[in-house]
């Protein structure tokens, strides 16, 4: 058994906030003032201890298992990495392709992919997209590239957001 960290904790926290394009500010409104922006920024930077309590009640307020905050992930379960795209971003080449570089045509696919999966997620306003292993070599597949060529690709165009992990 993996022994979890303060810091991969702390990323699973800001992960979990990022992932439901929510701010500290919008988590402290719609927890009614039961988790405090403040204080969670302080767990998702690692610079308070967080109580289990505090644990129990964030868990149930992002609707994930208590376990999924406090172990860390089995490593044998999807070697390759996960990813989270910034929606942001590709909006922005979408609309000024100028600023894409080198791989228009990966990219094009890319964005196909991606607003699909927005369209069935319908999710229209969210800022990020996060992607699971499986998920990774899915949208390699489509692109045309190997999973890694694709993660450089994301990386070119500064599509990828890096999560501590």
């Amino acid at each position: 058994m993996n022994t979890p960290t303060t810091h991969s904790i702390s990323a699973r926290l800001r992960t979990l906030r990022l992932e439901r394009s929510l701010s500290l500010r919008e988590v402290q409104l719609r927890s009614k003032g039961q988790i405090p922006a403040v204080v969670l920024g302080s767990y998702e930077r690692g610079d308070r201890t967080l109580s289990v309590s505090k644990a129990i009640q964030i868990a149930a307020f992002y609707e994930v298992p208590l376990n999924y905050l406090l172990s860390e992930p089995d490593p044998t379960i999807g070697a390759s990495r996960a990813i989270v795209i910034d929606l942001r971003r590709l909006r922005f080449l979408v609309t000024d392709k100028s600023q894409m570089l080198d791989d228009s045509d990966q990219l094009r696919a890319l964005i196909t992919f991606v607003s699909g999966i927005v369209r069935k997620r319908n999710d229209w306003h969210g800022e990020v997209l996060s992607l699971r292993s499986d998920d990774l070599n899915l949208v390699a597949i489509t692109v045309g590239a190997p999973p890694d060529a694709l993660v450089g690709l994301l990386e070119r165009n500064e599509l990828l957001i890096q999560l501590d992990r």
